[in-house]
């Protein structure tokens, strides 16, 4: 069964007012055609500043962003404002590096890019010195945008200093001009969680197709407020957040960082309706003290991304806060939502992803061909709203490739649906353990030992074995003081959960898994000894 997107409202014009409360971008009317099966959009320009201009005529005096930490707001009218005088700085076909921990000098940033026409690419702030000069020679930045005081470190830089009474030049460098190079809307990189990060370009209109596809999946619109403690760096923060916000005409709580004791404190103060989350977030929220119903009787529901969710993770979190997950999935090649369950609590379905929300998605077989419900396969995707091709970030810059010649792009995610659709997933293609010719899904594996109450969180990996090539090798995290014990009790419990050649030879507690900024395990990192023993 295919799930196909429908093309309909894709050639109305920018702005419909819907009676449900949020505004929809949809492809403006011009010029579009018909090129290699695909729609192809021409002649847009600016989306982003219209939509902010038509905000601030609307409800100028109205909330748009608010500072977690803090009583900062930033209206409408002074978003729309700051992008304007961003589009005055920053000339049109710039890339600009937004090093940038301050979350509404970033909204402002990040939005004034795109009003200017420049590329915005989004860069860890939390980077030492030696990082951040890499990172930005990869990316070929010409301009730096930064709230640091003193970046003396990028002296050849053009450097722009993000501030509330807008960007003040405060360096200027004779940058090359770089021939030939991209200039998308966004560029950002890949996680590198499997490989060498690579660019990912996205264009205005994929970057507000897919936050409309978010608002309108979501029912964002005014008089909703969300809460995002997650770094504005990456995707899921950038769309489902700030652009959905613009989007949908709704508010948004924006966090530098997540502090577990000042999480429900927060809530309480600004009282949205969502929160955004990672598996990671509500994992340390389920260990925390449960917040009292006048905190959280107004949230609909805690959305999750970026990352696996175990189930014992989602059922500790409800049933610690009385708050419903909304899980879903998505990618940066698709501007990030790809999957996401119904609204309706009824009629989500525990373990799943959800169902493709106006996306080409389909599992298919080691032959190419889509495979039938309840059957393992690769996930694929097609469509206009998918990136076409990477950016090489190491040696010259040049872009190859990112679908396949029949157009669709391979996640690199191993899922299967079941008759209605709903798609579940099974872990990564490069994380399959192959046991002496057996296939070990460290997902699987992991969610085993999540449900053992002595452990917080844990990573299964594929350790190097002489006769079986490869056998599974579980780290695990504990508050537990007694580490021996608790290793002789997973084994005994893996035994008694999983075939055998699913089991962990070895469990090794450690102090803390290595993850990325979003919650997601670094596997690469985690280094298991040659395993003796079958």
């Amino acid at each position: 069964m295919r799930i196909l997107c429908p093309r309909a409202t894709e050639k109305r014009c920018l702005l419909s007012f819907f009676s449900s409360g949020f505004q929809r971008v949809h492809r403006e009317t011009g010029q579009t055609r018909r090129k290699s099966g695909e729609t192809r959009v021409e002649g847009f320009m600016a989306m982003v500043s219209r939509l902010l201009s038509t905000r601030a005529r609307e409800r100028p005096d109205s909330p748009a962003f608010l500072s977690g930490a803090d009583e900062r707001v930033l209206t409408w009218r002074e978003v729309a404002a700051h992008a304007e005088r961003w589009r005055h700085e920053i000339p049109p076909g710039s890339r600009v590096g937004l090093v940038i921990a301050d979350p509404l000098l970033f909204t402002m940033a990040y939005l004034g890019c795109l009003s200017a026409g420049a590329t915005a690419a989004p860069v860890d702030p939390r980077l030492t010195e030696a990082e951040l000069a890499g990172a930005l020679a990869r990316l070929r930045i010409d301009v730096l945008a930064t709230d640091r005081d003193d970046p003396t470190v990028h002296s050849g830089l053009n450097t722009v200093l993000a501030d509330f009474a807008g960007p003040r030049r405060i360096r200027s460098a004779n940058t090359p001009h770089r021939t030939g190079a991209s200039h998308p809307a966004v560029l950002l990189t890949s996680s590198g969680t499997t490989g060498a990060p690579k660019g990912i370009p996205l264009t205005e209109w994929q970057l507000l197709h897919a936050a409309e596809r978010v608002a309108r999946h979501h029912r964002f619109g005014p008089g909703e407020r969300g809460y995002t403690p997650l770094p504005l760096f990456h995707v899921n923060a950038q769309v489902m957040g700030l652009l959905a916000t613009v989007v949908s005409g709704a508010e948004l709580v924006i966090d530098r960082r997540f502090e577990a004791g000042e999480y429900w404190a927060r809530v309480e103060r600004h009282r949205p309706t969502w929160l955004n989350a990672v598996p990671a977030i509500l994992a340390s929220l389920a260990r925390c003290p449960a917040p009292p119903t006048r905190v959280v009787d107004r949230i609909r529901f805690a959305r999750s991304a970026s990352a696996p969710l175990p189930r014992e993770t989602a059922r500790a979190f409800t049933a610690r806060t009385g708050l419903g997950v909304l899980e879903t999935y998505g990618m940066s090649e698709a501007a990030g939502q790809l999957t996401a369950n119904p609204l309706d609590p009824a009629r989500r379905r525990d373990g799943s992803v959800g169902l493709p929300v106006d996306v080409d998605l389909i599992v298919a077989g080691s032959d190419g061909r889509e495979t039938a419900p309840g059957e393992e396969g690769d996930v694929l995707l097609r469509g206009p709203e998918i990136v076409r091709e990477y950016v090489e970030l190491d040696g010259p810059e040049r872009s190859r490739p990112a679908r396949a010649a029949d157009g669709w792009l391979r996640t690199g995610d191993i899922g299967v649906r079941d008759e209605a659709g709903f798609l579940y997933l099974a872990g990564r293609v490069d994380d399959v353990i192959n046991r002496g010719g057996e296939k070990v899904y460290p997902q699987e594996v992991e969610n085993v030992l999540l449900a053992h109450p002595g452990v917080a969180a844990a990573a299964v990996v594929g350790a190097p074995h002489e006769r079986l090539g490869q056998v599974p090798v579980a780290f695990v995290t504990t508050e537990s003081r007694d580490a021996e014990r608790l290793q002789a009790s997973l084994l005994a419990w893996c035994a008694q959960r999983l075939t055998r050649y699913k089991r962990p030879v070895v469990v090794e507690v450690i102090d803390a898994l290595p993850v990325g900024p979003t919650g997601k395990v670094l596997r690469r990192a985690l280094r298991p000894e040659p395993a003796g023993r079958p």
